[in-house]
């Protein structure tokens, strides 16, 4: 009997979630729901505990589903509900989101007028894929200002527009380029440790992949995605297989546009947090017991993960946050009641002065025309 969808999960249920996500090839002990007795060494099976940190998330979208929806009317009454859903949106990423509703609603033989039902399991259902919440938000000036207002996803929009829209690409004239002299020296500026001694932020663990590198001005904070065991999921369905670069090629996957996931993993692991870095490395070692980072953030991996070639990562939709950092760095923004005081005081201390030149110098010119008219009018007598 299929498991009613809770967020009290066990083992089984794990393995049915890395097989809806990521199809992994397990063993025969794995398949029979034997994970225990699996001693095949190779066996990808053995990864399940360094999901852990992704699991919790799982079930916390889990239960906040269950809070917000009545046990009679959600959409989603079961895991297994949950893994269809996510099987439609892998197999359709450029249907809108009223066409992935209807095929869901067709999967299901559901006929229930009310939409925002099964748009409320299309959300659990790319929350559960992507780790990215394409919930609506109100529209409110607070979120506004404090720049976590999202894209809105349109019933008219296919998913991969949604997801494309949610992560523009930019430009830099160094960080987009890692084979440039100065490449290596604005990511060492970028340590965290940096990041908090001169310019005092706070990190905030997210769990939204969007929201990763934003940078909270006004109350001065860094939110930080760290869920570096499922970036490396990710990155493995697609290490083996051709092009995935537009999100249509890689939503069939399952899965984000790589060079987006490789910036993502790269920027924990080789730019805030270097692993060849010893302060570092106590920084992450205390954001992992006080801030519940994944404790896989402090495994460095290469061949697994990455093709050849990617060994250094340049920098496309995440360079406009890391150039908005470094150049808080360079001139950093008053901060508190005494330093915005401080350079209120200065500002108008440069404006007298400027003021009061002015002033001399009207002065001065007036003094030395009357001299040269004095002078012609004595010439003349």
């Amino acid at each position: 009997m299929e498991s009613r969808i809770s967020s009290d999960i066990n083992q089984d249920v794990y393995l049915d979630i890395v097989m809806a996500l990521w199809s992994w090839d397990l063993s025969q002990p794995c398949n029979e729901r034997r994970p225990h007795a699996c001693i095949h060494q190779r066996c990808i099976g053995g990864r399940i505990p360094q999901l852990q940190r992704y699991f919790v998330y799982y079930k916390a979208i889990v239960s906040t589903y269950m809070d917000a929806t009545s046990a009679t009317t959600r959409g989603i009454k079961t895991h297994g509900d949950l893994f269809h859903v996510v099987s439609i949106l892998k197999t359709n990423p450029d249907a809108t989101l009223l066409e992935l509703c209807r095929l869901i609603d067709q999967s299901t033989g559901s006929q229930t007028a009310d939409g925002t039902r099964t748009v409320d399991a299309v959300a659990l259902g790319v929350k559960t894929l992507l780790m990215v919440d394409p919930s609506a938000l109100h529209h409110s000036s607070d979120r506004l200002e404090k720049g976590t207002y999202r894209i809105h996803w349109k019933e008219d929009v296919p998913f991969s527009k949604y997801i494309q829209d949610s992560f523009p690409l930019g430009n830099h004239s160094i960080l987009s380029y890692d084979n440039s002299e100065s490449f290596a020296d604005v990511k060492k500026e970028l340590k965290a440790v940096n990041l908090k001694k001169r310019l005092g932020i706070t990190i905030r663990a997210t769990s939204d992949i969007r929201n990763h590198l934003h940078f909270d001005r006004k109350n001065n904070y860094l939110e930080v995605y760290h869920y570096t065991s499922f970036l490396k999921e990710q990155l493995r369905v697609t290490r083996d297989v051709g092009d995935c670069s537009s999100p249509s090629s890689s939503l069939k996957r399952g899965v984000l546009p790589r060079q987006l996931v490789l910036e993502v993993l790269d920027s924990l692991q080789g730019t805030l947090f270097p692993l060849s870095d010893p302060r570092s490395k106590k920084l992450l070692r205390s954001l992992i017991s006080k801030c519940s980072f994944d404790p896989d953030i402090l495994n460095f991996e290469v061949s697994s993960v990455r093709r050849v070639g990617e060994e250094s990562v340049p920098y496309v939709y995440l360079v406009d946050r890391l150039a908005d950092l470094y150049n808080e760095l360079q001139t950093p923004r008053p901060r508190g009641w005494l330093q915005q005081s401080m350079q209120r005081k200065s500002g108008a201390r440069h404006v007298m002065m400027a003021t009061l030149i002015g002033v001399i110098f009207a002065v001065l010119l007036g003094i030395a025309s009357l001299a040269v008219f004095a002078w012609y009018a004595f010439m003349e007598a």
